[in-house]
């Protein structure tokens, strides 16, 4: 029985050489409210909030999010976010997140996978052709979602 207690305890140790370990999670408080002020019978808003306890600066594009929409306690709904700008020590961040139906209970949590990944993307590159106005040849614009 002693080598099994002396396991589990070994087992419930940090691993120091994980990335994750390393991270100050605790000093993170992520909060999940339906938006009050907005009325629809086909969607629900809600907003996340994150707040940072601890003295340690984030880049708010790197802490992503899962929100989960409940219903009797089961997962109806999933939704991943991101926070934009960067959260200070003691500071908060906030954004908005939509599911698609009414619902009441919801539940988020931090992605640590997601959130240690560095972005592989570059942006700001334009080739030559791209110089000129929206409607030329040359140009590639992206289509924009309407709301």
């Amino acid at each position: 029985m002693a080598p099994i207690v002396f396991f589990s305890f070994l087992l419930a140790l940090p691993v120091p050489d994980s990335p994750a370990s390393d991270l100050p999670w605790h000093e993170l408080a992520i909060h999940i409210s339906a938006e009050s002020g907005v009325s629809s019978d086909t969607a629900t808003l809600c907003r996340v909030r994150i707040e940072n306890h601890g003295m340690r600066t984030w880049s708010g594009r790197r802490l992503v999010f899962e929100a989960e929409a409940l219903e009797g306690g089961q997962v109806v709904e999933r939704a991943r976010g991101r926070f934009g700008l960067t959260l200070g020590a003691r500071e908060t961040l906030e954004t908005i997140i939509g599911f698609s139906g009414r619902f009441r209970d919801f539940r988020v949590r931090l992605l640590a996978k997601e959130s240690l990944e560095t972005s592989t993307v570059k942006r700001g590159t334009r080739s030559k052709g791209s110089k000129g106005s929206k409607g030329s040849k040359g140009s590639k614009g992206r289509k924009r979602r309407s709301r």
